[in-house]
């Protein structure tokens, strides 16, 4: 299988030996996505790729895929295009022409302008075309505990902010209000990704925990992360301004 553990980070995958940074759960979703929604040998974006686990598995399920990188870890023979994603950007900066499929994993927490980011991937799709965005699910039973006992996510604190660059965190009205201004519709949505546990002993406490509060709490309690199928309206994305604070 071209899925398999990765030894050297314990919870990560990889992808026929390529590094998946975010939940495989989620690569794999995304795979399934596009097969639903997309006729073979259509054109995919892979924006902020990695390593390209996720590029070479759409690859083989057949479609024509290219990706933009910050650096050169993409190893792959396809067209990578270098792109500043703290600045708008268009179709011109990615070869000029449009895509049915745009794929945003876990990247949108580490831009400064997460509207300005979606209103640029929506200039790269024809209307009707798709976006598969995802994020960490900052209302998951283990980011309320962290929230209890650290004043934040883990994720969004200490090192992840200065060494990993989390630092626009978006809970689900407020992204779900940038993805309507930005001109998208909402397919559907999902929530994926296991919780995990720097310990057993931490495992033996937090689960039974969790587990009470996705029966007890309101909102979306279970996935470390959350999915979005978008699809591109006729709807103009409009910016907000400050008249329309009350």
């Amino acid at each position: 299988m071209p899925y398999q553990e990765n030894r050297s980070a314990p919870g990560y995958w990889l992808y026929d030996g390529l590094p998946i940074q975010a939940d495989v759960e989620t690569h794999q979703l995304t795979v399934r996505i596009a097969m639903d929604l997309l006729a073979h040998g259509s054109d995919v974006l892979d924006v902020a790729a990695g390593h390209g686990a996720l590029s070479k598995s759409l690859i083989d399920a057949g479609y024509r895929v290219a990706c933009t990188s910050w650096n050169d870890n993409v190893d792959l023979n396809i067209e990578c295009y270098r792109i500043d994603l703290d600045k708008a950007f268009t179709r011109a900066d990615v070869g000029s022409r449009g895509y049915a499929l745009v794929c945003a994993l876990e990247i949108i927490e580490h831009v400064e302008n997460p509207a300005q980011l979606l209103r640029s991937l929506a200039s790269l799709l024809d209307e009707g075309g798709i976006l598969v965005l995802s994020t960490p699910n900052v209302e998951s039973a283990q980011a309320r505990v962290e929230w209890f006992l650290r004043g934040c996510p883990y994720i969004f604190s200490g090192p992840e902010i200065s060494e990993n660059r989390h630092i626009a965190m978006l809970w689900r009205q407020g992204l779900e209000k940038f993805i309507e201004l930005a001109g998208f519709d909402i397919l559907n949505k999902h929530l994926t990704g296991q919780f995990r546990f720097s310990s057993s002993w931490q495992a033996a406490l937090r689960r039974p925990v969790y587990w009470l509060m996705q029966i007890l709490l309101p909102g979306d309690l279970r996935g470390s992360s959350r999915v979005y199928a978008l699809q591109r309206s006729a709807r103009v994305p409009h910016v907000l301004g400050a008249e329309e604070v009350a």
